[in-house]
């Protein structure tokens, strides 16, 4: 636009100089006069000319870059009624029209992409150039227990605390493994980038395998235990059977010479009974049904299982603090199953302490929740990744059907926890 003011300001400055010199010869010689005159309309009309073949069309690309610069693709330059000039605004009207439909194309793949990203069940954690998170999704945000994206947004994956936070930040370029939670839960994590604008984007895939997995391992091992209860159940009742006969016949004949063998199948017969007893406990892990839920009372669950071992734990010189919510809180569950996974909880803490140490029981109404922790030896991070594993067990007496148990009613319930040891305190943490 200035270039415009400039060239215009010559014109007449020129112009001004030819008219003034022109009336100078005005009166003396009229001829002189009027050839300069014409001198002056002729340099008018070359300016014009000048105007519409240079600066005109100069001005148009001038407005072109500066569409190009704004990111204005919708408007499009005017033809100038110049063979060459217009050439080169139709090359500029094709590329504009290009630019845009290309963009229209990529703001949709965008907008889709978006979409997709979001409605995903599948958690995906972007990355910036930085290594730092720029974004996760709204099922990502609930797989690593996030509240809000703001409160790790900027922050590398080694300066959060979610509990996958360190094996995150270990994944290296397309690795693809299989991670365990603190609880029961069984994750897939990808590491993988994008191109975008010329540079690699990274981005973290988590999937979630629990449902699947447990679901596999369910069926498998019902069906291992629907068999060794069908043989089991057949042998050992025959066995008892006759071990009852053969330990009737002996004592009916009256003769000492037996005691021993006496001995020998009363033992025999009370290791059936033994026997039947565990496939009995296996079978009920099997058949746990579906909770029957109603509103209970968090402080009030947590006050009876505390009454429940008390005594065991008094024997034990194991005092159970109660740190309560203020505000109490109602709990949707099945109130008889749920009691029984907090009796498993404690039994498993004053079992592992053995004796002189300390229990608590905390309750949270935000996050709403219910915490078991005990100062007993821990938990190292071997058996921590098998505690939920079908019939593992630390204990030399186990039969590994306790956590079993806890997991399958709190996943029927549909609660989030997890089992860490820390600071010298063990603690069990079930999320509703």
């Amino acid at each position: 636009m200035r270039s415009k003011w400039v060239f215009w300001a010559i014109v007449a400055f020129i112009l001004l100089i030819l008219i003034g010199v022109g009336f100078l010869f005005f009166r003396d010689k009229p001829f002189p006069f009027w050839v300069i005159q014409c001198i002056a309309l002729l340099s008018f009309f070359f300016a014009l000319f000048l105007y519409q073949k240079l600066i005109r069309p100069y001005h148009l690309l001038l407005s072109g870059m500066s569409l190009l610069k704004e990111q204005d693709f919708a408007t499009h330059l005017r033809p100038v009624n110049n063979k060459d000039a217009d050439q080169v605004i139709a090359v500029f009207n094709r590329m504009i029209t290009h630019l845009r439909s290309e963009r229209l194309v990529v703001r949709e793949k965008n907008q889709f992409l978006d979409l997709l990203i979001k409605a995903s069940p599948q958690g995906i954690l972007l990355l910036n150039f930085d290594k730092q998170i720029a974004d996760i999704n709204p099922a990502g945000l609930k797989i690593l227990g996030i509240e809000k994206l703001a409160e790790v947004k900027g922050k590398k994956l080694n300066e959060v605390s979610f509990a996958l936070a360190p094996t995150l930040a270990a994944l290296k370029p397309q690795d693809d493994m299989i991670v365990r939670g603190a609880g029961a839960s069984v994750f897939r994590c990808v590491r993988s980038s994008f191109v975008d604008q010329g540079f690699d984007h990274p981005f973290i895939f988590i999937e979630e395998l629990t449902q699947e997995l447990l679901k596999i391992e369910k069926e498998s091992y019902e069906r291992i235990i629907r068999m060794m209860s069908h043989e089991v159940n057949n042998s050992v009742g025959a066995i008892g059977s006759t071990l009852n006969v053969v330990s009737d016949i002996f004592r009916q004949e009256g003769n000492g010479e037996w005691e021993d063998v006496l001995v020998a199948v009363d033992a025999s017969y009370n290791r059936c009974g033994n026997l039947a007893h565990f496939i009995d406990n296996l079978s009920r892990v099997v058949r746990i049904p579906e909770p029957t839920l109603s509103s209970v009372s968090l402080n009030e669950q947590a006050r009876a299982v505390e009454a429940l071992t008390r005594m065991e734990c008094q024997r034990r010189h194991i005092p159970v603090k109660l740190f309560l919510a203020e505000e109490d809180q109602e709990i949707s569950v099945d109130g008889i199953q749920f009691e029984q996974v907090l009796f498993n909880i404690l039994k498993n803490a004053y079992e592992a302490i053995g004796e002189y140490g300390e229990i608590h029981i905390r309750t949270l109404a935000s996050p709403l929740s219910i915490t078991v922790e005990d100062n007993g030896p821990g938990i190292d991070s071997e058996a921590r990744e098998k505690l939920f594993t079908p019939f593992f067990t630390t204990k030399s007496t186990g039969q590994g059907i306790g956590l079993m148990f806890v997991r399958d009613v709190l996943i029927n319930h549909r609660c989030r926890f997890s089992l860490t040891s820390c600071d010298g305190w063990t603690r069990f943490e079930i999320l509703f």
